[in-house]
C-alpha cells in the first residue's frame, strides 16, 4: 500500500526547545493511526506541521508522492488535510450550522446563503454523530463535549481526507467516545487516513490500526496493529528504562495527616471518588497525562472548581468550599498558568508578592514591613530583578515562580500545592525551585507537586498518585517508583 502522506526527517525548534528531531511517519488510507508518547514528546507539534499551523524547520511532506510545502493552514486545507484539537477553533457566537460549514462552501440561492438547505446538512452531519442540537442555536450555548462534536462535524463536511484529532475524546463521555469512534471507523472504511493523539490505553489499542511512538522529540519504533500490545507500547514510551526515583533527600518516617481528601467527585466530571493524604515534612507527585483531571482536582481542593461531592480535611477539622475558607486552613495553590491565573502582569514585582496580605486590616500593614518581607523573600529565594518596582512581567519565568511561590508561603500555610510549577522555565531554575520544596519539606509543611514531567516527578517526590481519565489509578511509595509502573497506571493499565 502507497502511503498517502509521509513526513521526514522533520525537526522543530521553539527558541532553545527542541519540539521535534528527526521524526518520521507514514500514513496510509483506510487506517487508523495512532501516535503515542508521553507528554512532551512531540506529538501535538507535529500533527500542527501536518495541518499548517506551523511551519517545520527540517524535513519534507510528501502527499502521493509530491513534495508540498505548507505556508498556512489553507494550503493544508486545500490538500484535505483537517485538524480538530483540544483548544477548540469554534466562532463562538455563530451558529452550529455556521460552524460545521465555517470555511466551506455553503449552498447558495438568489438570495445568497440557503440557510434552510444549510441547516438540513448540518444536521446531517451531526446526526452521525449522534448528537441532536438546533443548527441555529449559538455554538456558545452548548456544553464543551458538543462543542467537540461540532468541530469534529465540520471536518466530516470538509471531504477531509487525512483527519488529525488531537486528544477528540478528552471532554466526552463514554456513549459520545463510542459514537465518535463509530464515526472514524467509518470514515476509514471509505479511505480516509485518521490520525490520532490519546493519552488512555484503552482507547488507542480499541481503534488504532498502526501505531507510532515518539519519546523525548525523536521518533522511535512503528508497528501495525497485530504487532502491538500494551507492553509493546509502555516499554517504547519509557525506553525500556525501568527509572528509579532518584529523591536525594533522606527518607523519612511521616506519619502526622496533615491534608485528607475524601470522596472528590468533580460537578462537570473531570474526576470522582478521588481519596487521598499527604503527611506532614511529605513531598508527594501527582503524575497522569493531559485530560486526566489533574487540575481540576487541586482547583477544587482549594474551593476554585466547583465539586459535586466531597470533602477536605485539615488536620481533622472539614474545610468549607470555599477559596478564604481553604486558605484559612492553610492550603494553599500555585496555579498552572502564570500568566492567566497567579501574575498581574502589569503590576509590580513587590505588590505582586504582597498580594496575600493585602487583605489585612490596613492598621496591621506598614510600608516599612512590607518592604522587609519583600527583600527578605528575594533574598532566600535568590530572586534576579532589577528593582522590586519593575513589572513582574521583565522577570524570567522561573524568577516570575518564585515570587508567586514566596507569595504563597508569606500566608504561613501547612500544605503547598503547586500545578506544573516549573513548566516553561530552564533547568536552573528549576533545581532552585526543588532545592527550595526539599528545604520546606525538612521543615515540616506537607506538598503536593502536580507535574507533566516523569523526570521531575522523579526528583522530587517521596510518594506519587497517578490520575487517569479522572480516577486515581495508584498511590506508589517511593520505593516501589518505576517508570513504566506510572505510565501504566497513567494510560489506564491496571496492574
Amino acid at each position: 500500500m502507497t502511503a498517502s502522506v509521509s513526513m521526514t526527517n522533520i525537526s522543530k525548534n521553539f527558541d532553545a526547545v527542541r519540539a521535534l528531531q528527526d521524526v518520521h511517519i507514514d500514513l496510509f488510507p483506510g487506517e487508523v493511526h495512532t501516535v503515542a508518547g508521553e507528554n512532551g514528546s512531540g506529538k501535538s507539534t507535529l500533527l500542527k506541521i501536518l495541518a499548517g499551523v506551523i511551519k517545520q524547520d527540517e524535513g519534507q511532506i510528501l502527499m502521493d508522492g509530491t513534495q508540498v510545502n505548507f505556508q498556512g493552514v489553507r494550503d493544508s486545507m486545500a490538500y484535505g488535510i483537517t485538524l480538530v484539537s483540544q483548544e477548540l477553533s469554534l466562532v463562538p457566537h455563530l451558529s452550529v450550522a455556521e460552524n460545521v460549514f465555517l470555511g466551506h462552501n455553503q449552498t447558495r440561492n438568489k438570495l445568497g446563503i440557503d440557510w434552510k438547505d444549510t441547516d438540513k446538512r448540518a444536521v446531517e452531519f451531526l446526526k452521525r454523530l449522534n448528537l441532536e442540537v438546533n443548527p441555529r442555536a449559538e455554538v456558545s450555548t452548548l456544553p464543551q463535549h458538543h462543542q467537540q462534536m461540532v468541530e469534529i462535524a465540520r471536518a466530516i463536511a470538509s471531504n477531509t481526507k487525512v483527519l488529525l484529532l488531537d486528544e477528540p475524546t478528552s471532554s466526552l463521555a463514554p456513549k459520545e467516545v463510542e459514537s465518535l469512534f463509530a464515526v472514524v471507523r467509518q470514515l476509514r472504511d471509505e479511505g480516509v487516513a485518521v490520525v490520532m493523539i490519546s493519552h488512555r490505553m484503552s482507547e488507542m489499542l480499541d481503534i488504532s490500526d498502526r501505531f507510532t511512538v515518539l519519546r523525548d522529540s525523536k521518533f522511535i519504533d512503528t508497528s501495525t496493529r497485530a504487532g502491538v500490545d500494551e507492553n509493546w507500547l509502555i516499554d517504547r514510551m519509557v525506553l525500556n528504562k525501568p527509572k528509579k526515583a532518584i529523591h536525594s533527600t533522606e527518607e523519612l518516617l511521616k506519619t502526622e495527616v496533615v491534608l485528607e481528601v475524601k470522596g472528590m467527585t468533580d460537578l462537570f466530571g473531570a474526576f470522582q471518588d478521588v481519596s487521598f493524604s499527604l503527611h506532614k515534612g511529605e513531598i508527594v507527585g501527582l503524575a497522569g497525562l493531559a485530560g486526566a483531571g489533574r487540575t481540576e482536582l487541586v482547583e477544587a481542593i482549594v474551593g476554585l472548581h466547583p465539586r459535586k461531592a466531597g470533602d477536605v480535611i485539615v488536620e481533622g477539622v472539614i474545610v468549607s468550599h470555599s477559596t478564604r475558607a481553604t486558605m484559612n486552613a492553610g492550603v494553599v495553590l500555585v496555579p498552572d498558568d502564570r500568566r492567566a491565573k497567579s501574575t498581574i502582569r502589569d503590576m509590580s514585582i513587590r505588590d505582586n508578592l504582597l498580594l496575600s496580605i493585602h487583605g489585612r486590616p490596613q492598621k496591621q500593614r506598614s510600608r516599612r514591613k512590607e518592604e522587609k518581607i519583600v527583600d527578605e523573600w528575594v533574598s532566600k529565594f535568590k530572586i534576579k530583578m532589577s528593582n522590586p518596582y519593575a513589572p513582574i512581567s521583565s522577570l524570567s519565568g522561573g524568577n516570575q515562580q518564585k515570587v508567586v511561590i514566596a507569595r504563597c508561603l508569606e500566608t504561613n500555610p501547612k500544605v503547598l500545592i503547586l500545578d506544573e510549577a516549573t513548566r516553561g522555565i530552564d533547568l536552573g531554575a528549576k533545581a532552585e525551585i526543588y532545592q527550595i520544596l526539599r528545604d520546606l519539606a525538612s521543615k515540616g509543611l506537607a506538598i503536593l507537586v502536580v507535574s507533566s514531567e516523569l523526570s521531575e516527578i522523579f526528583e522530587i517526590s517521596d510518594r506519587v498518585l497517578v490520575m487517569h481519565a479522572g480516577d486515581l489509578t495508584a498511590n506508589l511509595a517511593r520505593k516501589d517508583i518505576s517508570e513504566s509502573d506510572v505510565v501504566s497506571a497513567a494510560t489506564g493499565v491496571r496492574t
